[in-house]
């Protein structure tokens, strides 16, 4: 197991009583320039800030408000005690878009809320802590800071869960938006009430089984981090600040010149080669750095062309590509920073919906079966409590499959298959003599 799960109990400490057992109010930030939330890119590229000052704020996106919804959930289900399963059929409204909290979204919050429910010590859920001290005051002079989505401290291990409801995938390695909440969570709070030094960075993203992970980090690593830190965030406000493209700092730079973006970084477009070339040579990047990809605009026509001809067998390169290099690390152990491990398995659901069906009402008589569609396991175990025992023949669960993370994610590795294979010598084929 990751953690041991303990048995004293988790206590909800409300925003009002943390201010008041460390006697200040948590304060609210306006006009972030130096996000948490940015940090992959501010910490980078440091001209990017003043570059993208003058551009359009971003708008809410479906997927934004989406995930903004699921926060909602979550938040109310740490802050009061509720499962995500009493939540079905409710509507959350986000900026004027209404998403529905069905089985599934239940399913996918439940996960979490349930492993943040295992740890022991005081919990706090959306508490803003100050990054000033790092990341220097805004524009306007007003301090600076950000939301910590649920921490839990212990007397040697803070846990800090952040929830990612999105697809993309999000690391908890490294993580420079979790290691600066951490950061000032520690002197915010937890110095004043624990003695732990000792951090668990959870990235929660129920909806793809490679996203999130968990990592562990020192409190003298955080402190290191944050003299990084504010030494990148001096450098953002100078005229001559650098441009650095790269891979994290591009990924979301409204600079950057990909599709849906209004671009306009030259840099971002000279990092890139002037022609489509992917010589084996050209793919011996390091890790983090990008493929030297030519920028679209100084494609001929004809190239243009022969790639949309070409889309499928390039896709299914690329796929085979990933095949290949989890194959190889499966085989031969960690390799260039990487190692396998096992991903989420599928969530739990009935073998048969009409067995399922007979057995909660027969167990549980005064309570539907249904919420809109059959409750799941998960639910049905939470209201039968330890009285009965979801019967394991009703049950079914696809089975976890391996992925690629970085070495330092706390996961336990997946043990190669070659040395599996050197586990046996040569005594264990002695009496089979000449095959």
């Amino acid at each position: 197991m990751l953690h041991e799960i303990t048995k004293a109990p988790l206590r909800l400490m409300p925003k009002d009583e943390f201010d008041e057992l460390l006697g200040f109010k948590s304060p609210h930030y306006r006009g972030f320039i130096r996000r948490p939330s940015d940090a992959a890119r501010w910490l980078r590229c440091h001209a990017s800030l003043r570059f993208t000052a003058s551009y359009p704020k971003d708008e809410s996106s479906e997927w934004a408000d989406e995930g903004t919804a699921a926060h909602a959930v979550r938040e109310e289900c740490l802050y009061w005690g509720y499962d995500a399963y009493h939540f079905i059929g409710s509507k959350q409204h986000i900026n004027g878009r209404t998403f529905e909290v069905d089985a599934d979204m239940a399913d996918h919050l439940q996960q979490g809320i349930d492993e943040i429910r295992q740890f022991s010590g005081r919990m706090v859920v959306e508490y803003r802590v100050d990054t000033t001290n790092w990341v220097g005051y805004d524009e306007h002079g007003k301090p600076q800071g950000g939301t910590v989505d649920c921490a839990v401290i212990g007397q040697e291990l803070v846990v800090l869960s952040d929830l990612k409801y999105g697809f993309d995938p999000v690391s908890p390695v490294e993580n420079e938006q979790q290691m600066l909440y951490a950061l000032a969570f520690y002197h915010q709070v937890v110095k004043h009430i624990s003695k732990a030094t000792k951090f668990l960075i959870i990235i929660d993203q129920p909806r793809i089984p490679h996203g999130g992970g968990y990592w562990y980090v020192e409190l003298a690593d955080l402190e290191a981090f944050g003299e990084r830190v504010k030494d990148a965030a001096y450098k953002t406000e100078q005229e001559d600040a650098a441009f650095n493209p790269c891979v994290e700092a591009c990924k979301w730079c409204p600079a950057a010149n990909v599709p849906g973006r209004p671009g306009g970084c030259e840099a971002h477009a000279n990092s890139n080669i002037a022609h489509l070339d992917l010589s084996v040579d050209k793919l011996d990047v390091e890790p983090g750095e990008p493929l030297p990809l030519p920028p679209v605009e100084s494609l001929t026509p004809e190239r243009l062309l022969t790639i949309h001809e070409n889309r499928k067998a390039i896709e299914k390169f690329l796929d085979y590509c990933s095949f290949m290099a989890l194959q190889h690390v499966l085989q031969n152990g960690p390799t260039a920073g990487k190692k396998a491990v096992l991903g989420k398995g599928g969530n739990r659901k009935w073998r048969s919906e009409g067995a399922a069906e007979a057995f909660i009402r027969e167990q549980l008589p005064s309570s539907s079966p249904f919420n809109m569609k059959l409750k799941s396991p998960s639910q049905v175990e939470k209201e039968v409590g330890k009285k009965y025992q979801v019967p394991g023949a009703l049950v079914e669960r696809s089975e976890p499959k391996p992925i690629l993370v970085p070495v330092e994610d706390a996961r336990e590795a997946i043990t190669p298959l070659n040395d599996e294979f050197e586990d046996y010598g040569d005594d264990e084929f002695e009496d089979y003599g000449d095959l």
